[in-house]
C-alpha cells in the first residue's frame, strides 16, 4: 500500500474509534491529499459539532466528485438551520445516488423538511430512508435512522410509538462500538420519559447516558444528555441543577455553533433568567445567542418576556405572530395559546381569553407529552382558576390538571410553600431557612399586609400602604412587587380572587406565613414578656423609605403596646420590692423607646439604691442628654 492509502486508514480508524480530534490535528497539521481526506476531515468537524469549520472540507471534497461529501455537504447545510439550502441540495444530487449514500440523502432531506415545518412531508421521506435500510439489513444504520423517525415522532405527540422505537433502536445498536450512536437512542428515550412523567425511568436511561459518553469525546452526544437533562431538571423544580445544565449548554453551542442548540439553549436561559426577575439579562441572552431572531420559538420567548413584564399588548402581538407561522410544531403552539389567553386577560378581552384558552385545552386533553407543560400552566393559576369558573371550559381544565397531576387551586399541593416574614427590625423573608434576596422595599411590606389584611383590591392595598402616590405610580409599583413575590417565592404566593378587572388579593392557599408581627401580639396576649422582647429586634420595617401611612401607625401600635407591657411589668416589680428586676426592665423599655424621659429619670432612680457607680454615671450622662 502506498503512504497515502496508509494514512487515510489509519484516519480512518480514529474517526471509527471517535477520535476525532485526532483526525482534525493530523489533516491541519498535513493538508488533506485527496477527496477522501477533505471528506473526513469535515466529517471530523461534524461529527465534533465545528458544523462552520465542517462547511469548506466537505464542499473541497464534493467538488473533486465525493459522493458521501455532497451528502454530508447538505447535513451541514441543514444543521446550520439553512433548512431551505438544504432542500435545494438534496433534490439537485438524490436522483444520482443509489445504494447506501441514496437513503442517507433521503434521511437528511425529509428531516430537512421536518425541520423547515413541513412535518407531514418529512416524516414520509424519513420512513422512506428507514424502510430502505430494513431492506439493506444492515442493524447500525437502521438504528440510526430509527432513531430519526423517534424523534419525529415524539415532536408530533406519538409518544407510545417513538418509546417503541427508541428500544428497537437500543436492541440493534452494536454495544462494543457505535458509542455515538447508542447515545443518541439512550437520549432519546430519556426524553420521551421526561415527557410523559416517568421521571425516574429518564433518571436511569441518563445515568447509562452517562456510563456510555465516557467511551467518546464528541461535543454532540454530551450536548443532547445534558438538553434532557435539563429539561428533567427543568419539570421537576431543580433549579440550580437546571441553570448549571444550561450554562454548559451554552459553552458547548457557541462552540460548535449548531442551530437547533444554539437557539434551545437560548430560549431556555432566557426564559430562566426571567422567571428569577433578570428581565435586561433575559432579553440580553435571546439577542446574543439566539441564531435567527425571527424563529418561532424566539419570538414565542419574547412574549412571554413581555407579558411578565407586564406589556400585554406587545406580547399578545408576538405570540399572534407565532401562532401565525406555517407548519407550527404543536409544543409551541400550545405554550403560544396559553400565554396569549394569560395577556388577553389582562388587556381586559374576557371573551377573547376563555376562547383561546378553549383552544389551547382541545390540544391539552390529548397531548400525549403532557409534561412540556406544567410550568406554564403553574405559571398561570389565574387563568386556570378563570377556566375552572367558566361552565363549557371547566370539565377539560380538569383533566388537564388531573393529567398533569397538577392541584385544583383550592387543593393542597404536595410540599406546601412556608414563609417565615421579618420585619422588626429588619427586612428579611427566609423560605425552608434560607433567605431569599427581594429587591423591592414594598415586597416585604406588602407580604406582611397581605397576611395580616387578605382579600384586599388593589384600590385597598394603594389606599393603606402609599395613600399620597397618585393611581398610576402606586399601580406600577404593585405590579413590579407582585411580579417580584411570584418570581422568588413561586406563583402560588398570591392568589388573585374575583374579576380580572376588579381583582382582590390573598396570599395563597397553601402558603404557610409566620409573620414575627403576628407573635409578638401573640406574646403580649399572653403576657409572656420574654418572648415579646426576643422578637423585637427593632422597630417594624426600619429605614423603609417608602412613605406608607400604614408602615408608621403598624410601627407606633407595636411599640405602644410593647412599652406598655414593660411599663406594668416595671411597676410590679417596683411594688414587689424586686429593684434589680425593675432596672433591668428599665433597660428593655428604653430599647423600645429611648426618648421616654419619665423611665430615664426611674432608671436613675433605681440606680441610685442597686447599681454600680460606673452604671449610675454612665444613666445620669443619658440623662441628661436628653433633657439638654
Amino acid at each position: 500500500m502506498t503512504p497515502d492509502v496508509d494514512r487515510f486508514i489509519e484516519l480512518q480508524a480514529q474517526f471509527d474509534a471517535g477520535r476525532y480530534d485526532m483526525v482534525i490535528t493530523r489533516l491541519t497539521a498535513v493538508p488533506p491529499r485527496t477527496a477522501a481526506e477533505w471528506r473526513l476531515l469535515g466529517m471530523a468537524y461534524l461529527w465534533s459539532r465545528l458544523l462552520p469549520e465542517a462547511e469548506l472540507p466537505l464542499l473541497r471534497a464534493s467538488e473533486q466528485g465525493d459522493a458521501e461529501a455532497r451528502v454530508e455537504y447538505g447535513n451541514v447545510l441543514r444543521l446550520q438551520g439553512r433548512f431551505a439550502e438544504a432542500i435545494r441540495h438534496f433534490q439537485a444530487i438524490t436522483p444520482g445516488l443509489t445504494g447506501e449514500l441514496a437513503l442517507r440523502a433521503l434521511r437528511w432531506w425529509g428531516t430537512a423538511e421536518f425541520q423547515a415545518g413541513h412535518m407531514a412531508g418529512g416524516l414520509e421521506r424519513c420512513e422512506q430512508a428507514w424502510r430502505g435500510y430494513l431492506a439493506l439489513g444492515d442493524d447500525e444504520r437502521i438504528g440510526r435512522v430509527t432513531q430519526t423517525v423517534a424523534q419525529m415522532l415524539v415532536q408530533m405527540g406519538d409518544m407510545a410509538r417513538a418509546r417503541h422505537l427508541y428500544g428497537e433502536a437500543l436492541r440493534l445498536l452494536p454495544t462494543d462500538r457505535t458509542p455515538v450512536a447508542r447515545l443518541s437512542a439512550l437520549t432519546g428515550l430519556a426524553n420521551v420519559q421526561v415527557l410523559t412523567g416517568d421521571f425516574a425511568g429518564a433518571r436511569a436511561t441518563l445515568t447509562q447516558g452517562w456510563e456510555v459518553l465516557t467511551d467518546t469525546e464528541a461535543l454532540t452526544p454530551k450536548a443532547y444528555l445534558l438538553a434532557i437533562e435539563a429539561e428533567l431538571h427543568y419539570l421537576t423544580g431543580e433549579q440550580a441543577a437546571y441553570m448549571q445544565n444550561l450554562q454548559d449548554l451554552r459553552r458547548i453551542a457557541e462552540t460548535t455553533r449548531d442551530f437547533e442548540l444554539l437557539t434551545w439553549t437560548a430560549t431556555r436561559l432566557a426564559d430562566l433568567y426571567s422567571r428569577q426577575g433578570e428581565h435586561g439579562r433575559a432579553l440580553e441572552v435571546l439577542l446574543d445567542l439566539a441564531p435567527d431572531a425571527a424563529h418561532p420559538a424566539v419570538i414565542l420567548t419574547r412574549g412571554i418576556l413581555l407579558r411578565r413584564r407586564q406589556h400585554h399588548a406587545q406580547a399578545a402581538e408576538h405570540l399572534t405572530r407565532v401562532l401565525e407561522t406555517p407548519g407550527l410544531g404543536e409544543g409551541l403552539r400550545v405554550r403560544a395559546l396559553l400565554h396569549l389567553a394569560e395577556a388577553q386577560a389582562a388587556l381586559g378581552d374576557a371573551a377573547a381569553s376563555l376562547n383561546t384558552l378553549g383552544e389551547a385545552l382541545r390540544v391539552l386533553v390529548s397531548a400525549r407529552d403532557r409534561m412540556l407543560y406544567r410550568p406554564d400552566v403553574q405559571e398561570l393559576p389565574n387563568l386556570v382558576q378563570r377556566a375552572l369558573l367558566d361552565p363549557d371550559l371547566a370539565p377539560d381544565t380538569q383533566l388537564v390538571l388531573e393529567k398533569l397531576a397538577f392541584p385544583r387551586p383550592q387543593d393542597p399541593p404536595a410540599t406546601p410553600l412556608r414563609l417565615r416574614v421579618l420585619t422588626l427590625g429588619r427586612a428579611e423573608v427566609e423560605r425552608g431557612g434560607e433567605r431569599v434576596p427581594l429587591s423591592l422595599e414594598g415586597s416585604v411590606l406588602t407580604l406582611a399586609y397581605l397576611a395580616l389584611h387578605p382579600g384586599r383590591s388593589r384600590r385597598e392595598l394603594e389606599a393603606s400602604i402609599y395613600p399620597d402616590r397618585d393611581p398610576k405610580t402606586a399601580g406600577d409599583y404593585f405590579r413590579a412587587v407582585f411580579r417580584e413575590l411570584r418570581q422568588r417565592l413561586g406563583p402560588e404566593v398570591l392568589q388573585m380572587e374575583g374579576s380580572a378587572k376588579q381583582p382582590r388579593y390573598r396570599l395563597g392557599p397553601d402558603v404557610h406565613v409566620e409573620l414575627d408581627v403576628t407573635e409578638l401580639r401573640a406574646a403580649l396576649r399572653a403576657g409572656d414578656l420574654a418572648c415579646a422582647l426576643a422578637l423585637y429586634r427593632g422597630p417594624f420595617l426600619p429605614g423603609l423609605r417608602l412613605e406608607s401611612e400604614w408602615a408608621d401607625e403598624l410601627r407606633e401600635e407595636l411599640r405602644v403596646l410593647l412599652t406598655l407591657e414593660l411599663r406594668a411589668h416595671l411597676n410590679r416589680a417596683r411594688e414587689e420590692g424586686d429593684l434589680r428586676r425593675a432596672l433591668l426592665l428599665t433597660n428593655e423599655f428604653l430599647r423600645v423607646d429611648p426618648y421616654d424621659v419619665g423611665v430615664l429619670e426611674t432608671r436613675v432612680e433605681l440606680a441610685r439604691r442597686v447599681a454600680t457607680p460606673q452604671e449610675l454615671a454612665r444613666y445620669v450622662v443619658e440623662l441628661h442628654r436628653m433633657r439638654s
